[in-house]
């Protein structure tokens, strides 16, 4: 058996882990780059905002990004060092096309033994001396130099170590001004897990010997005598900034220290976090802290025997921003605040204070992370949202993420009952009028800028049902109603000319148009027009054997003002025909064998590939291709889309690029229904994409000179005109918390959240209120347990709560308050199987205390919630943090410290009763449930798989994992496959062997599955955001798992065949010889790394690099299938065609 896992992105890293600025893509251009863990963004700074230009994928975790400037160059380079020590120098160059390209060049492989230290790797640039100072491991500094980097060819990376006697270093920056480079740092007697605010620590000086590839002490050594130095700023040859937790200090060498004395700095959890310098000079500092707030720090100067000195320093509060690490001043007042904990944002500095605040928030930017739980939700008719408890203190939200194209509406009309609707241009080159069709009449409206008013003009005829109308040659418009066509003249005040049925009694049923074309029907008479200046003219008619249900005369290039085909679909005898025009000659006939009534077909061409599209009367989509010259359909394939009829509607908008005039025609199929869609193309496929709406049942497109290219849409509403986006992509909804929201669970009979809060009065923001204020109803929840009831008399900083939101509106219905020190840890809402018609929330809590290394006391809280009202049903006493619940055979099981317990609930007694438990290993961290099995994963010990036994009242160990390993979460993928990931951001596939006759080896779980993701994975969760839709899909979807983690990353994992994983695992060993950036290797990148162990990867496939196959040109993808071979050197049979039809599946799942 072996490990056949896909892993691909779903949503890449958001959390800020480093920023710089710099001329990174041309000497004129001045750039910000944010790294966001495994990848890094351009953007291009200029007076209209931030344009981002490039987004760049590392293999590695970034931890160091650095721009700076080597002599003799008139633009910056950028330093990379990555969490698995490779470094690498970047440049860029644009292209032709207006596209970036990042050269590597200078690389290389930067471990070092020895004791890595507890604080995070330290680096100073000294561009000047072409220098990089490192510290990697305690006691050795890595000397960087970047002489030979200005070659065009890649080299190697020049380091040597010197050893230092300082162990413990906090910072390190280079001091300005020297003829040779200096450094200072600041180090500690203490590493930083022991106390750090009795530590001794120092600040001290090194100048690097350029040619001895050394480093020597200079004379500046001096004492720090601030608690808990933290930052180091150089404001001169000899002076430096220390900022400590409550402090900032301006030590000079031979002199006295000069400490800030501030107000400000005198709250207990101020700690200045991070810095960013305003002025070239260095007399002014953006300061930011734990509460997000953001302080100007005032260097004043004065002159002193011919030399400038600071004199005093001043530090006033700005406002509040984010919490934030990493931020960067930009131009004009303007900063970027790169956050880990909230979303980014882009700040003005206002010289005068508006409402006592210096700032203004000018854009922000989504940050999902760090996720902490998450669940996914089935939406009727509108696929699945996943719902995240994302960010940290203040700047925690949920997150409501969905997948589709979106929506963004402009303007709207009231109206009901509409049968179709038609945009039209008069005396305009713009879209301006609406026709608006209804059961015996018709409506027209006049859009100017965002004014709508309702018209008449005298052309047209308002009496009637209107089938179409249209734009037509000469400027002239025909409109079709049941009763007659009409060509109108004169910007729609002269009917030119009117045809009406012989037969009085005949109503047109169906019609068709194109600019000089025209088709219609009553019952099986078949019409054929040509459309002149100021003449409509019949040019030939048939009886057909058959009622005509729909039709389509759309030329096939949209250039062309006719079309050589026109196809009809039939009733009766279910068909589709295509025929030729004028003569109304048949081509071709389709039955639709076993399929309903078609509604509407299309002639449309995508990629230059012609498609007739038809749409049946109980939702489905069968489109074939077409061949122009002979009429053929051909390769029927068939996609499910909604339950009620569809109906497709052709929408081309041109758009024009930022940087160009030229506009560019994007051609769209509109899929109206109860499960509306938008059909397109990508890579020469058909690609099916949800809307973000619940039901549309006719539109047209609109395009606006107020609003640009627009879709009108009908619901059941009324009228709504918006513009569509541009592809399929995650659309994210934030509710903001005020407070953190630890673990979420859905309510699915009272469509409701349950979310576990903490708010704490140290983290308050002044913006936000703590949502478990807001709640309509807001309860306690005492205790009769004495234990509990003498525990929690002391108040306490922290204050955890129990949130019940509305799914739809978002809005807090019941907030539950908890104990003092009482820290809710679980959730699950459940019905019991001895009272299965009513469901409950149950709760986990434990008793928190600082003395405390582990919580000796909680409880098991049990709630009923109807309509809005919540009653407190039972508590339940346990002796140890209840990390994890979920449901199991009508029964609640719990994980109880090293426990597994498993509870019923009595409802004669109303409480919950314990049936039996399972002793463990260490700490229980997460539950997952598969029928009777039982999968947790502990804190050191890994996997273990359990089995309720139902006879005997007790859990029997299957298997177990014997690696221990720091396990973060874990998931079941099928009866005998799980996969957990762990701290080292890994992910490991482990397999139960059920077939073995060997005992020992049924009870030992396999790792059969190893790979280096990057990522630190917090929860898995059963699902998948896309539905399937695509056209005869190969993939399944049944095992798909999504995956979160801190760095708002998700992830997708799904298990393949073992022929395709086969295949795609050979193609993946190609696509890695590609060159990458900073030359990392791919294996080496997602080989698994551990505290105490190491392997290569396996079991997995990399999706995001599988899925760049996909952008190669076609005679590279070619090469790289030349010689696939799998196991045992077995060669692999694919053709190009048949990988990229596999891979661009694969790419729709997420």
């Amino acid at each position: 058996m072996a490990a056949t896992n896909y892993v691909v992105t779903v949503q890449r890293p958001t959390v800020v882990t480093t920023v710089t600025t710099g001329h990174f893509t041309s000497a004129t251009d001045l750039n910000l780059l944010v790294a966001k863990n495994t990848h890094f963004e351009i953007y291009l700074i200029s007076s209209e905002g931030l344009k981002l230009v490039k987004d760049v994928c590392i293999y590695g975790r970034i931890t160091i990004m650095k721009c700076f400037r080597q002599p003799h160059s008139n633009k910056d380079v950028l330093f990379i060092y990555t969490e698995k020590h490779h470094g690498m120098i970047l440049d860029c160059k644009k292209t032709d096309n207006d596209q970036y390209d990042i050269l590597t060049k200078c690389h290389g492989y930067l471990k070092d033994a020895g004791r890595q230290s507890t604080r995070a790797t330290l680096c100073a640039i000294d561009g000047k001396h072409g220098i990089i100072v490192l510290r990697i491991v305690e006691g050795v500094l890595k000397l960087i130099y970047l002489k030979d980097s200005t070659k065009e060819s890649s080299r190697t990376l020049e380091a040597h170590n010197v050893k230092v006697e300082e162990q413990n270093i906090i910072d390190l920056q280079f001091l300005p001004g020297h003829q040779k480079p200096i450094f200072v740092l600041i180090h500690s007697r203490s590493p930083e897990s022991e106390n750090q605010q009795n530590s001794e620590s120092y600040l001290k000086t090194y100048q690097v010997e350029i040619k001895e590839k050394d480093i020597t002490k200079t004379q500046w050594k001096q004492e720090i005598t601030i608690s808990e130095p933290a930052i180091l700023i150089p404001v001169g040859v000899d002076s430096c900034i220390v900022i400590g937790r409550n402090s900032i200090v301006l030590y000079k060498e031979n002199d006295r220290p000069l400490e800030l004395e501030s107000a400000l700095l005198h709250d207990e959890i101020t700690g200045i976090i991070g810095y960013c310098p305003i002025d070239e000079n260095g007399c002014r500092y953006l300061l930011t802290d734990w509460c997000g707030k953001l302080y100007l720090l005032v260097l004043e100067r004065d002159k002193r025997n011919g030399s400038t000195m600071v004199a005093d320093m001043k530090l006033d509060l700005l406002g509040e921003t984010s919490i934030a690490e990493n931020i960067t001043y930009l131009d004009n007042g303007v900063a970027f605040i790169g956050s880990r904990f909230g979303d980014s944002q882009l700040i003005r500095l206002l010289p005068e204070p508006r409402n006592g605040i210096h700032l203004e928030i000018l854009e922000s930017y989504t940050n999902l992370g760090p996720i902490v739980d998450m669940c996914v939700v089935d939406l009727e008719r509108q696929g699945r949202q996943l719902v995240t408890c994302s960010g940290y203190a203040k700047d925690s939200s949920l997150r409501v993420i969905r997948t589709g194209i979106g929506i963004h509406e402009h303007a709207s009309i009231d109206l009901r009952n509409i049968k179709g609707i038609w945009s039209l241009k008069i005396a305009s080159r713009w879209d301006n009028y609406l026709i608006v069709s209804f059961f015996e009449q018709t409506r027209m409206f006049y859009l100017q800028n965002d004014e709508i008013e309702e018209v008449e003009l005298s052309g047209f005829d308002f009496q009637h049902q209107t089938l179409l109308c249209s734009n037509v040659i000469s400027d002239q418009i025909l409109q079709i109603t049941t009763h007659s066509i009409r060509l109108i003249g004169n910007n729609g005040k002269d009917l030119v000319v009117e045809w009406k049925n012989p037969n009085t009694n005949d109503e047109i049923t169906v019609a068709t148009c194109n600019s000089t074309q025209c088709l219609c029907a009553n019952g099986n008479k078949l019409y054929y027009y040509e459309i002149g200046c100021a003449s409509f003219s019949e040019v030939n008619q048939c009886t057909l054997p058959y009622n005509v249900s729909c039709m389509d005369i759309t030329p096939i290039n949209y250039n062309e003002e006719r079309s050589n085909l026109c196809v009809i679909g039939l009733w009766t005898h279910i068909s589709v025909w295509t025929l030729r025009l004028p003569t109304l000659q048949v081509q071709h006939k389709e039955p639709l064998t076993n399929d309903t009534l078609p509604r509407t077909v299309v002639m449309v061409s995508f990629d230059s590939i012609p498609y007739v599209v038809v749409s049946l009367a109980d939702g489905p989509i069968i489109y074939y291709l077409l061949d122009v010259e002979q009429g053929l359909l051909y390769e029927r394939k068939k996609v499910s889309l909604g339950t009620k009829p569809t109906t497709l509607t052709l929408c081309r908008n041109e758009t024009s690029p930022n940087d160009s005039s030229h506009s560019t025609q994007r051609t769209v199929l509109f899929a109206c229904s109860d499960r509306p869609s938008v059909i397109y193309s990508s890579n020469q496929k058909l690609v099916f994409s949800c809307v973000n709406l619940r039901e549309v049942t006719s539109m047209c497109s609109f395009n606006s000179e107020l609003y640009g290219p627009t879709l009108t849409l009908v619901t059941e509403n009324g009228v709504v005109i918006g513009k569509i986006d541009d592809m399929q992509k995650l659309h994210v909804r934030t509710i903001n918390l005020g407070e953190p929201a630890k673990r979420i669970a859905y309510y699915e009979e009272e469509k409701a959240y349950v979310i576990l809060t903490q708010s704490s009065e140290l983290f308050q923001s002044a913006r936000i209120i703590p949502i478990s204020r807001h709640a309509q109803n807001s309860v306690d929840c005492p205790t009769k347990i004495k234990t509990i009831e003498e525990k929690t008399q002391q108040p306490c900083d922290q204050q955890d709560h129990v949130v019940i939101l509305d799914q739809h509106t978002l809005e807090a219905r019941v907030s539950i308050k908890l104990l003092s020190h009482e820290e809710a840890c679980s959730v699950c809402v459940l019905n019991f199987v001895d009272d299965m018609n009513v469901a409950y929330i149950v709760v986990g809590t434990a008793l928190v205390y600082e003395d405390e290394p582990e919580p000796k006391i909680g409880r098991l809280l049990v709630f009923r919630y109807n309509d809005g009202k919540i009653n407190f049903v039972s508590e339940k006493d346990v002796n140890a943090t209840p990390h994890t619940m979920a449901k199991f055979s009508g029964k609640l099981i719990v994980g109880i410290g090293n426990s597994i317990r498993l509870y019923n609930f009595s409802p004669d007694k109303q409480e919950l009763v314990l049936t039996t438990q399972y002793l463990g290993h260490v700490e229980t961290l997460q539950i997952k449930i598969k029928d009777d099995f039982v999968l947790f994963c502990d804190l050191m010990k890994s996997l273990t798989v359990l089995r309720y036994n139902l006879v005997e009242n007790k859990f029997e160990e299957i298997a177990h994992d014997v690696h221990p390993q720091w396990t973060m979460a874990c998931e079941v993928i099928d009866d005998d496959t799980f996969v957990c990931s762990e701290d080292a951001s890994n992910l490991i596939s482990c397999h139960k062997d059920s077939g073995s006759t060997k005992e020992s080896e049924r009870k030992q779980l396999k790792e059969l599955g190893f790979f280096h993701l990057g990522e630190s994975i917090n929860v898995f969760r059963p699902g998948c955001l896309v539905a399937q839709q695509t056209a005869e899909y190969s993939i399944s979807l049944q095992s798909c798992i999504l995956m979160a983690g801190i760095s708002g990353y998700i992830g997708l994992l799904l298990q393949l065949t073992p022929q395709l994983y086969q295949i795609l695992m050979s193609l993946q060993l190609q696509l890695a010889k590609l060159p990458s950036v900073g030359k990392i290797d791919h294996g080496t990148w997602r080989a698994f790394e551990a505290e105490i162990r190491s392997d290569a990867s396996c079991g997995f496939v990399d999706g995001d690099l599988i899925e760049l196959y996909l952008d190669l040109p076609k005679d590279m993808k070619q090469e790289l299938i030349r010689d696939l071979r799998g196991e045992n050197n077995v060669e692999l049979h694919t053709t190009v065609e048949e990988l990229v039809k596999i891979i661009e599946e694969l790419s729709r799942i997420h």
